[in-house]
C-alpha cells in the first residue's frame, strides 16, 4: 500500500491513490497521453487505445500501459514485504526501462537506444 487514505483496492492501488496517480501522470506526459482517470483498470486500459490510430503506437502504448501496471505492483509488494520505499520519479523511470525491454523486440522495431526511448517513446514506435 503507498497511502493510508483508505483500504487497498485493486481501484484504488492502481488509480486513485494519490502515489500512483502521480506515476500515472508522469507517464502520461511522457508518452504525451491525456486523459481523465476512470473508475475501474479495465477502463482505463481502454482509454490507452481509444484516441490512438496508428496500430503499431497502440501495441507499444499497450505494452507501456502493462509495464506500468507490472512496476506499481512491484514497488507496492517492495514497501510491504522489503520495506524498500520509491518515489513516483523512480518508479516511472523502472516504468521506462520495462517498456524499452518489452516493447521493442515484440513489436519488432528497428533498434532504438534507451535514451531515444526516454526522450521520444512514440518516435521509436514509428520507426
Amino acid at each position: 500500500m503507498f497511502c493510508d487514505e483508505e483500504g487497498e483496492t485493486s481501484s484504488h492501488l492502481f488509480l486513485h491513490c494519490n502515489f500512483t496517480f502521480k506515476v500515472w501522470s508522469m507517464v502520461g506526459g511522457w508518452l504525451e497521453i491525456n486523459f481523465i482517470t476512470p473508475q475501474t483498470l479495465f477502463q482505463h486500459f481502454e482509454c490507452w487505445s481509444g484516441e490512438i490510430g496508428k496500430k503499431r503506437l497502440r501495441k507499444g502504448y499497450w505494452l507501456a500501459w502493462h509495464g506500468s501496471v507490472w512496476v506499481i505492483w512491484k514497488a507496492r509488494n517492495d514497501r510491504i514485504f522489503n520495506n524498500l520505499t520509491k518515489i513516483p520519479e523512480e518508479i516511472v523511470e523502472d516504468i521506462k526501462v520495462v517498456s524499452w525491454q518489452r516493447a521493442l523486440p515484440r513489436l519488432k522495431s528497428p533498434p532504438c537506444l534507451f535514451y531515444e526511448w526516454n526522450w521520444n517513446p512514440k518516435e521509436c514506435l514509428l520507426r
